[in-house]
């Protein structure tokens, strides 16, 4: 267009209009300024580039129907963005990708796959959410309380402090380690995990057939599909046909055909046949993972220890800055007793220590890490730490008929035969009808246990099974038509003849199978004459041989099961009653029930049948809302949203992969006896973590209110970071590793954080008293300030001590032997190595500086205070409650007397 305006403004001399054009553009820069108009308004009416890669159509490609799940999304969407883009491409605006049907027997070429795979049309989608080892070291090192122990440590340093004033971090040092070492073996088994069930799928590629990883299928790949497979991405069927296993997906246990043009969801299972079926939807864009990103907008629950941690870190964090700069300013500024700035650097570290509750994270990560390592040997993948917490406190557990109450076989219970006039024996009918149809499956699988296959005659004409038909045929020479399946599918006209019979076997939790006869032939895939009934035949599912025991370990421990599968709600009742569930002859279909009734319905029946994946994720929230802590056990894609919703979820290790990645634990041998051993280990750490918790919040509470004392008095902190390792080491660090392994299957109640606060409280309060006590002597007695100290660090560990014997009983041999030992080495220490701890000696002795020894005031007071702790904390510990009940008792009398 610029080059057309300056070619006919050359070649006229130019008209008066002309003239003055050019003379209006007589300027460099008014010409520069019009040739981009006139570029402007020329680029407007091109059409604008496409950015990104491109896809071509050339034909009308085979497309997928259907909504099983009822997400109401669309099923072709195309990704939005290009990933894992090569080099060797300049930019992703050069991909051009052509989308066609391939033929069946050649399939996609290889320079067409690498096209697919530049511009993100391969089938790579979520695999889990694990972090990488350099996150996992810097979320342990990098926290507000290892910053505050860091920067201590260096104060101390930095005034030239004694090494044993740094013994403290210690305790930091193991926390760290412990925390890192954990999470990076979960990480590893995790991955380990993920490795060892990477599937493979079988694809058609420049005319050969190739097994490649599921991650590498492409959109438009001929997959070959055959019995036994998991289909890797969303398909439609281009040749052959299919049974088709989709409980993972609907919940259903029956196999749907799949014929040309039928659609494939991944996630399902090929039963018998084969086909060859072209991908339509891969990575993010098939069914399931928009059913797994529904999954992840709900948020992961947080456990009660978690919650209780986390308020611990930000009071302790919001009071312990402002105390410890006034306690330094209040030494600084207002010290009476000669203290060098050195001095005062270690008393307020020594209080800033004490408040700093590292030994409770501490005990938390190792408890919980042995934990993990303890599951992990019961074959249990723990992928969230703080739901071991959750198991504890589980008192409702939710789970699928499949794989959990049944092992997923069948056996004949019980035969009912009518009269047989047809010249062959059930047996042998039944046997031939097997050999015939020559179709594996649970129900033929648990015929032939029964009746065996040696039995052939040759047959003219078969009609397979179908889910929609209900039955199958085999037409025999000289024997006529022989027709299997559900009785009100097989016999319509004389259904009546044996009505009666099969509803009292429906009732009692049976599948039943009629066995009839017709001397009609075969035509069309339809069966003719009339159907006589020969025999009924009752199939039971198989129940898990650790099944009961399983569900007796719940009833026990006050767990309440519920069942929740797609199946019939009668079946399901009837086999969850032989398995031994509580309440299960209450059961109900949720098929079609408005969202209002299934909320009511989740705390009135035990069984819940024909439930989809909306409705199961409902029922775990109804029974939330109710007050319930509740686990949910689940294998398939249509768990996925009930399991996200739980407050614990364990997955199968043989379902699909997206119920596994959303799940907190994973059953690395899909066994359901494993559960009581992952419940029994939940409360095992948790009771534990609770009961020692009480000896970690005794020194911090008890190093708050010290320090408000000594700035109310505006003294001096009494203890230094090396007069605490009596605490940190003896009365919490060496107990509390023994005490938090022992075997604890008691189920937790209450809140944490008022658990521990009611059992740290009477201590932490026996210690200030005890302080304030000496602090009142200290002038009576003539005390320097080197006893004071050296009184309130010995009865502030006596007192600890104290709370230890209270957390260790009633005894056991480990126990007693712990306990004993560690007051042993208080004694050792208080008598034999004062200077270490910078105390005032008790008895002379050559092997250290006795020039100033406790007098006997002193001593007499010292053992005075340790004799009244015990009872001390006791009158502490139950005054709660003795007030309760006296305002009680009072209340009832004044109600009596009116």
């Amino acid at each position: 267009m610029r080059s057309l305006w300056k070619r006919s403004n050359g070649s006229r001399k130019g008209t008066p209009m002309e003239k003055t054009v050019e003379k209006k553009l007589s300027t460099k820069k008014d010409q520069q300024d019009l040739e981009s108009l006139i570029d402007d308004q020329d680029s407007e009416n091109k059409p604008k580039r496409q950015k990104g890669p491109k896809t071509i159509i050339k034909e009308d490609l085979v497309t997928m129907q259907g909504d099983p799940l009822g997400l109401h999304v669309p099923l072709d969407d195309e990704p939005q963005e290009a990933i894992n883009v090569k080099t060797r491409v300049r930019s992703k605006d050069d991909i051009v990708v052509e989308r066609y049907n391939p033929d069946v027997d050649k399939g996609l070429t290889t320079e067409e796959v690498e096209l697919r795979q530049m511009a993100g049309l391969a089938n790579i989608g979520d695999t889990g959410s694990t972090k990488s080892i350099a996150n996992i070291i810097r979320t342990n090192i990098v926290t507000f309380f290892n910053f505050l122990n860091f920067a201590i440590a260096a104060w101390l340093l930095s005034v030239k402090a004694h090494f044993t004033q740094l013994f403290f971090m210690g305790v930091i040092t193991a926390n760290i380690t412990i925390g890192i070492i954990q999470e990076i073996r979960a990480k590893k088994m995790i991955d380990k995990l993920s490795l060892l069930t990477a599937p493979t799928a079988i694809v058609m590629r420049d005319g050969s057939e190739l097994e490649i990883a599921v991650s590498d299928v492409v959109i438009d790949d001929i997959l070959h599909l055959s019995s036994g497979k998991q289909i890797p991405a969303d398909a439609v069927v281009r040749q052959g046909s299919v049974e088709v296993d989709e409980s993972l997906l609907t919940g259903e246990s029956d196999a749907i055909i799949k014929k040309k043009g039928d659609t494939l969801y991944s996630g399902s299972f090929v039963v018998s046949g084969n086909c060859f079926a072209q991908a339509t939807a891969v990575g993010h864009q098939i069914y399931i993972q928009k059913l797994t990103n529904q999954a992840k907008k709900y948020k992961k629950p947080e456990s009660d220890l978690l919650g209780s941690l986390k308020k611990i870190i930000r009071i302790v964090g919001a009071l312990i800055i402002p105390i410890a700069v006034a306690l330094f300013y209040l030494m600084t500024n207002f010290n009476t007793t000669g203290l060098a700035y050195n001095e005062i650097v270690q008393k307020t570290a020594g209080a800033m220590i004490g408040m700093i509750p590292s030994g409770l994270f501490l005990l938390t990560s190792m408890a919980l890490a042995v934990g993990v390592i303890r599951l992990a040997q019961n074959n249990t993948l723990v992928q969230e730490l703080y739901c071991i917490e959750m198991l504890a406190r589980v008192d409702t557990l939710c789970l699928d008929k499949t794989g959990t109450i049944t092992d997923g076989t069948m056996t004949v219970k019980s035969i009912i035969e009518y009269k047989n006039e047809t010249g062959i024996p059930l047996k042998n009918i039944v046997s031939a009808m097997i050999n015939a149809q020559n179709d594996p499956n649970l129900t033929s699988d648990a015929l032939a246990e029964r009746f065996g296959t040696a039995k052939r005659i040759r047959h003219r004409a078969l009609i397979p099974f179908s889910s929609q038909r209900k039955f199958s045929a085999v037409q025999f020479d000289r024997y006529g038509t022989f027709v299997l399946g559900a009785p009100e599918f097989v016999v319509k006209q004389n259904y009546h003849i044996i009505a009666r019979e099969v509803d009292k076997q429906s009732q009692e939790g049976y599948r039943v199978l009629v066995v009839a006869h017709t001397s009609g032939d075969i035509q069309e895939n339809q069966v003719t004459g009339e159907v006589i009934p020969l025999a009924l035949i009752m199939i039971e599912d198989t129940i898990r041989p650790d099944a009961i025991d399983t569900i007796d370990y719940f009833k026990s421990h006050n767990v309440d099961v519920k069942v929740i599968s797609g199946d019939n709600p009668v079946t399901v009742s009837r086999i969850s009653l032989r398995a031994g569930i509580a309440n299960a002859d209450k059961y109900v279909s949720l098929e079609g029930m408005p969202d209002k009734e299934v909320v009511r319905s989740a705390s009135r029946f035990t069984v819940f049948g024909r439930v989809s994946p909306q409705q199961k994720k409902l029922l775990i929230e109804s029974l939330k809302n109710n007050g319930r802590t509740v686990a949910m056990t689940g294998d398939g894609v249509n768990d996925i949203l009930a399991l996200r919703e739980a407050d614990t979820s364990i997955a199968m290790a043989s379902g699909s992969e997206a119920a596994r990645n959303v799940s907190h634990l994973v059953l690395l041998d899909s066994n359901f006896s494993s559960m009581p051993k992952v419940v029994s280990e939940g409360r095992r750490v948790i009771n534990n973590i609770q009961r020692v918790s009480t000896l970690f919040l005794t020194k911090t509470i008890f190093s708050f209110l010290l320090a408000i004392v000594a700035i109310i008095r505006q003294g001096v902190y009494p203890i230094q970071p090396n007069q605490l390792i009596l605490i940190d080491y003896l009365v919490i660090g060496i107990p509390s590793f023994f005490l938090a392994l022992e075997p604890n299957n008691k189920q937790v109640k209450g809140k944490f954080l008022w658990n521990i606060l009611k059992a740290a409280l009477p201590g932490a309060l026996v210690v200030m008293i005890n302080s304030l006590i000496i602090f009142a002597f200290e002038g009576p007695l003539g005390m320097t300030a080197k006893v004071t100290e050296t009184l309130i660090v010995i009865s502030a560990t006596v007192v600890s001590l104290t709370v230890l014997f209270r957390v260790s009983t009633p005894f056991n041999k480990l126990r007693r032997i712990i306990f004993t030992s560690m007051v042993i080495l208080f004694l050792f220490g208080i008598f034999f190595m004062p200077n270490f701890f910078q105390f005032v000696p008790i008895i002379p002795s050559r092997f250290y500086d006795s020039t100033m020894i406790l007098d006997a005031p002193a001593i007499l007071l010292l053992l005075v205070l340790a004799q009244a702790t015990y009872p001390m904390m006791h009158v502490l510990s139950n005054l709660y409650s003795w007030i309760k009940i006296f305002i009680k008792t009072v209340i009832n009398k004044i109600a009596d007397i009116q």
